[in-house]
């Protein structure tokens, strides 16, 4: 068993560590703190790298529908462009799984010297790295160690970015609620050797490999594309099904492979699976990932995988993944020959620009 599988197997752990973090009244008062300095800071920005760039995305989405606006930036562009744009009294937040990626840490660093006054909330798996200890607002995540491809460390910075809203709102996510998507991750990964014929078959010989979302799933569909990327060497790509529309279509053809996540709960699950067979229509694979299989009409070149998730769509992202996960990890192994979550190049945290 690879050291990447590994870490994918301890990912019900780690929500259930997380949610009883927040559920003391040290974890409960942190929320406060945030969603007191996010209903009164003029200036919000999210920001982070990889895949906690596309948490930044996925908080500015689920706070916007809370009537808060912020602004996701690219550290790396943001570092470079973007500095002079904060106002004295701006709330930063920082996402970074170690803690010290090198762009939002060096962010932090210059607005300080230039003398800017702002709150800096970090969303992090290490407490005591640089961001850590320059919070002002900690919220940590509670994954554990993790040495490979970023898989519950994600997951677990979604819990806390879900929990952030629902407090800004006023609301309280239930235990139960963690509990029942720790339930479901876990059976998701009991069931993985009966899902994963099918969902390699779906992925296939594919040389490149799209990922399509909507809505907050998309920094589920992102970390995919960059998971996929990482531990399969394989180009990939995720994209908001609405833009696929707007020329990426025309790649559609015989041997091309798609994953695409759907709620049926979701606002755009109607586009989305008119999409999905415009794809299988010209001739493409699609692998979809939904709550629902009775929403779905089987074709062929269609496999779909169903996975237990709450009613409410902002939460698909996590138990959504979990399938990809795994299809990655074995499609690595089987098809490519690759030792899934090795670095050759990199490494797991990034210390260079």
């Amino acid at each position: 068993m690879t050291k990447f599988l590994l870490e994918i197997l301890e990912q019900p752990a780690a929500i259930t560590k997380t949610s009883a973090y927040y559920e003391q009244a040290k974890g409960a008062e942190i929320l406060d703190r945030m969603a007191y300095a996010l209903r009164n800071a003029p200036q919000v920005i999210a920001t982070g790298m990889g895949s906690s760039y596309f948490l930044a995305g996925a908080i500015s989405t689920l706070l916007a529908s809370r009537g808060v606006s912020i602004t996701p930036l690219n550290a790396g562009e943001f570092l470079h462009y973007g500095l002079d744009s904060i106002r004295d009294g701006a709330l930063l937040i920082a996402i970074s799984q170690s803690g010290e990626s090198f762009e939002t840490v060096n962010i932090v660093k210059r607005l300080s010297e230039n003398g800017v006054k702002f709150t800096l909330a970090t969303i992090t798996n290490e407490p005591d790295s640089y961001l850590g200890k320059k919070a002002d607002i900690l919220l940590p995540t509670i994954a554990g160690r993790e040495e490979k491809t970023s898989t519950k460390t994600f997951i677990t910075a979604y819990q806390v970015i879900y929990m952030i809203a629902s407090c800004l709102a006023g609301a309280i996510v239930p235990p139960e609620q963690w509990d029942r998507i720790s339930a479901s991750i876990a059976k998701t990964l009991d069931q993985r050797e009966a899902l994963l014929p099918s969902m390699l078959s779906s992925l296939g010989d594919a040389t490149y490999l799209q990922l399509i979302a909507r809505g907050s799933a998309m920094a589920a569909a992102s970390q995919s594309a960059l998971m996929a990327m990482e531990a399969s060497h394989t180009p990939s790509q995720a994209m908001a099904g609405g833009e696929f529309r707007h020329g990426p279509l025309e790649m559609v053809q015989p041997g091309f492979a798609a994953v695409i996540l759907a709620h049926s709960g979701s606002a755009t699950f109607g586009q989305l699976m008119k999409l999905t067979n415009d794809i299988l229509g010209f001739g493409g694979r699609v692998l979809l990932v939904t709550d629902s299989a009775d929403a779905v009409v089987p074709r062929s070149g269609l496999t779909i995988v169903a996975v237990d998730a709450p009613s409410n769509p902002e939460l698909f992202a996590i138990p959504a993944i979990i399938p990809v996960q795994i299809a990655i990890e074995a499609w690595a192994r089987e098809a490519k020959g690759i030792i899934p979550g090795e670095f050759t190049h990199g490494a797991k945290v990034t210390s260079v620009e």
